[in-house]
This record gives structure tokens, sequence and C-alpha cells, in this order.
């Protein structure tokens, strides 16, 4: 069997996997908005953001960790990011994340989700004011990608798996504690590094209990594409099936301008189904953003993403991506 079969046989396999995920979690009509932390399903990263959170396949920083944790390995050495969000109705979402890449040891990856809601005022049981809430949600997650297959080959001819541990921290009047967990498959690259496919399960596990009621953790299982067109090009689409929602489908393009050596300009845009149906006025699918990337280290991004009448969300995020020594010694001698 020639490589061009087996390339072929992979993607069959690879391809079939997310037409069974529909069965596994499709969400009743009486399920639909009903699990806990939904925050988790949030956004992390201007760029993915502005991409219509077709993402999956796509992370090469230390957002990784939030989309497949087996797209940690995609970090080029050391990486730290940033994102603060001003969301709907005075709430804000913020995240931070460090991952580093070890080569053929693996790679690894610690990150924090934090979502405040602000002050929210409060009564007793006779309507008289009482001490105001103050709720929040929290996600601390660590991560750990490796190679699996082709130690004898180029690191992207190989399968990558990834998995992470998380602690889920949520307060509204009272608090509760959960762990949960991640996992990652991401495909080598195909048709001469054109195509890569990846595939992710977050908070397979965990659920939260507030008074007497429990709820679960809303399951997310992404399979994502991304397709290179030229150098500057790049497509990607991803299917997300939840256990709370109906299927959603998202898809995005990122094209990079040169006007320099050491400076790239990212312009993006995506569209997303996620409020399709949902009886939201004007405009909710689509989102839009740019970037700049200086010297391959430091990137500043930016997303813009409209929820109808009820508001735009605007996501500002910063990513660092270091080095390794070898490489700056490199550049100072002109190679």
């Amino acid at each position: 069997m020639n490589k061009r079969n087996i390339e072929l046989s992979i993607l069959a396999v690879l391809f079939a996997v997310p037409c069974v995920f529909p069965h596994c979690v499709k969400a009743s009509d009486t399920e639909v908005g009903t699990k806990t932390a939904q925050f988790l399903k949030m956004a992390s990263g201007a760029r993915a953001a502005a991409m219509g959170e077709a993402f999956t396949a796509a992370a090469d920083d230390a957002f990784a960790l939030d989309w497949n944790p087996a797209s940690v390995t995609n970090i080029p050495y050391r990486s730290v990011a940033f994102m603060h969000s001003l969301y709907l109705a005075d709430t804000s979402l913020s995240y931070l994340s460090y991952g580093e890449n070890t080569g053929d040891m693996g790679s690894w990856s610690i990150a924090a989700k934090y979502m405040n809601y602000g002050s929210i005022e409060s009564t007793d049981e006779h309507g008289l004011s009482a001490k105001d809430m103050s709720p929040f949600d929290l996600d601390v997650s660590i991560g750990f990608s490796c190679y699996v297959t082709g130690f004898n080959k180029d690191p992207e001819e190989r399968f990558i798996m990834g998995a992470a541990g998380k602690f889920i921290s949520s307060r509204i009047d009272d608090s509760d504690n959960t762990l949960s967990a991640d996992l990652g498959i991401l495909s080598p690259w195909f048709f001469g590094r054109h195509f890569r496919i990846g595939l992710s399960g977050q908070n397979l596990i965990g659920s939260m209990r507030f008074d007497k009621e429990k709820n679960d953790l809303p399951m997310i299982l992404r399979a994502g594409t991304i397709t290179r067109i030229g150098s500057n090009f790049a497509i990607t689409a991803d299917a997300i099936y939840y256990n709370d929602y109906d299927t959603v489908y998202a898809a995005g393009g990122e094209l990079v301008l040169n006007p320099a050596t050491t400076t790239e300009i990212a312009i993006r845009a995506g569209y997303n189904t996620r409020n399709k149906d949902e009886h939201v006025k004007g405009s909710s699918n689509i989102s839009m953003g740019g970037g700049f990337r200086f010297n391959d280290i430091y990137s500043l991004d930016y997303s813009y993403s409209p929820f109808g009448d009820l508001g735009n969300v605007h996501r500002f995020s910063l990513s660092i991506n270091f080095k390794r020594p070898v490489e700056i010694k490199k550049r100072r001698r002109g190679t």
C-alpha cells in the first residue's frame, strides 16, 4: 500500500469517529441548558473566537489547552497567553496559561479560566436587602501531550495524544467544586502538510450540587480540521457536540500578510451555528477580528462577536512564544 492510500485509510477512520458523536451525546429537549458551569463553553483566545471557534486542529500557542490537549505539542518552545473579555450583562471572562514543549519527551501546559459575574443584589425571605453575592466560576487545568507513533519520522508526520485534569469551582450563594478531564488526538499533516484533523473530548466527568440539585458538567466533543492553502491562508472547520445542546458547526479563515520580514498581520473571520435558531434579533453567528505578530514571538489579537440585541463581545488576547536558545543564536549569527 503506497503512502497516499495509507493517508486515505487513516482519514476514513478519523472521519468515521465524528459520525458516532451525535448519537452518543445528543441532547433531548428537556436537557438543553441544564448542565452546570456553562462558562466552560466560552471561547478562550481572540484568534479562535474570530475564526468562529473552529479551532480544534489549529491551536499552536498556550491557548491550545482549552481547545485540544493534544495541540499543546504545537507550542514551538515556551508560550504564555492571556485574554480578557468584557462579556454580556456586565460579566467578564479571563484566561491565563503557560505551556512548554520539551521535544520528544512531550509537552505540558497549565491554565486558569475565570468568569466574573459582578455583584448581584440579594434579598432574604421577607424581601429585605441582604448581603450582595459575588458569583464566579473558575477552571484550573493541567495538561500533557506526547507523540504516540512514528518516532523515526518528522514530528509533523506523527500522531499526538493529550490529556488534561481539571479542577472546577463555582460559587453563586453556595459553592461547590468538582474534578474533570479532557482527552485529545491530533493527526499528522496529510497531503504534503496541508491538512490536519483534531479530535477532543472535554469535561468528560464531573458534576456539581447546589442546595439539593445535582447537575453534570457540559460535555463537549469536538472534531475539527485545518487546511493550509499556500503559506499565508488557512481554513478551519469544526463539528461540536454537546450533551445539553444541539450539534454546532463552525468554520473560519485566516489570511496572513507580511508587510515586513519580522512582522505579520492577520485578518480573520468565522461563522458558528450556535445561535442560529434562537430568538435573538440581529446578527449573532458571525465573528471577525485580526492580529499582529512581531518576530514570531509577540502576538496581539482582537475579535468581535455580536450577540444580536444582547450586545457584542470584544476579546483581547496576548501571547508570547519564546524561541529556543539555539534559534536565538542562529538569528544573531544571521543563519
